[in-house]
């Protein structure tokens, strides 16, 4: 019984474009620019990566920007809007729009934080008020953000480097029948959820990811998948991305109602982990294995539910 655990981190190098609030031109009358590079940016359904770039065209990634002296810290708790969007393509490119200026006073440094999905991105209800980003997950997306990162200086050439991590927990569920006996006595799986709060709150400043204080809901998250027959060997049955914390799992198939699975040996999930959960059907009872893979490694944890 094991649980497998992934753990996904994300680096972006990159400028943004700017918004659409208007960004002084250099006393020469030239705007200058600010550069983007690309990084690495592992974590849609989960995000993936292949070689530090996403494996499907990543859009509406959320830019927000404030300029300030450059002996201060940007106030990221009066901003209320977005200021561009980015896309991160397949081929590493990380494109801004609109483009985005240096500041034309030398002693103005302008910095950059930002967040998927944006407004709607993937069926995600999403807003942004006094520097706090609330979203209403589904289960099928990730949530991912990036700390404050400078454009220094009017015409620097060293592009704003924008890391980012995942701030939800991905399962990855498995399953698969211990013999014949369970296969005729379950019928095909028709679901399996992950209770979860729903209504989550990110402050930009801190990159906190938190359940929405005043309307906290609590929601069975599902795989999305449709029915499928048992084997006796372990077959995907899709992945939950869920608020981290305590794990309990809802199974119910065309022969026996909903039951309840909880895992011992691991007390909650892990912001950027992908935990594999191996869920094996007995004619009696669900015995289950978990371990943590690639995206740290964890403790392992077992348990069967009668």
């Amino acid at each position: 019984m094991k649980k497998v655990f992934l753990i996904v981190s994300l680096i972006i190098f990159g400028c943004t474009k700017e918004a659409p609030e208007k960004i002084p031109p250099p006393l020469d009358g030239i705007q200058v620019p600010i550069g983007f590079g690309a990084g690495i940016i592992n974590t849609k359904v989960p995000i993936e990566s292949v070689s530090g770039v996403p494996s499907t065209q990543l859009d509406g990634i959320q830019i927000l920007r404030q300029d300030v002296h450059k002996n201060s810290s940007p106030s990221w708790n009066t901003v209320s809007s977005v200021t561009a969007t980015a896309s991160f393509f397949t081929s590493g490119n990380f494109v801004v729009n609109p483009l985005q200026y240096h500041n034309s006073n030398q002693n103005q440094y302008s910095h950059f934080t930002a967040y998927y999905p944006g407004v709607n991105e993937n069926a995600v209800a999403t807003t942004l008020s006094n520097g706090v980003a609330t979203f209403t997950i589904t289960g099928q997306e990730d949530i991912i953000s990036a700390p404050s990162a400078t454009a220094q200086g009017s015409t620097s050439s060293i592009p704003v480097a924008l890391t980012f991590s995942h701030k939800l927990s991905q399962l990855q569920i498995y399953i698969k029948a211990a013999n014949d006996g369970a296969i005729g006595a379950w019928g095909n799986i028709t679901a399996v959820k992950a209770t979860s709060p729903t209504v989550l709150t990110l402050n930009v400043t801190s990159q906190a990811l938190a359940q929405h204080s005043t309307t906290p809901v609590i929601t069975d998250l599902s795989t999305g998948e449709s029915p499928q027959a048992l084997t006796t060997s372990p077959a995907s049955f899709g992945t939950i991305l869920v608020y981290p914390g305590t794990l309990t799992l809802k199974v119910t198939s065309a022969n026996v109602p909903e039951q309840i699975v909880t895992i011992s040996g691991l007390s909650s999930t892990t912001a950027g982990h992908a935990h594999r959960i191996d869920l094996t059907f007995t004619a009696t009872a669900i015995n289950f294995s978990a371990t943590l893979t690639d995206w740290v490694n964890g403790a392992t944890g077992s348990g069967t539910v009668e």
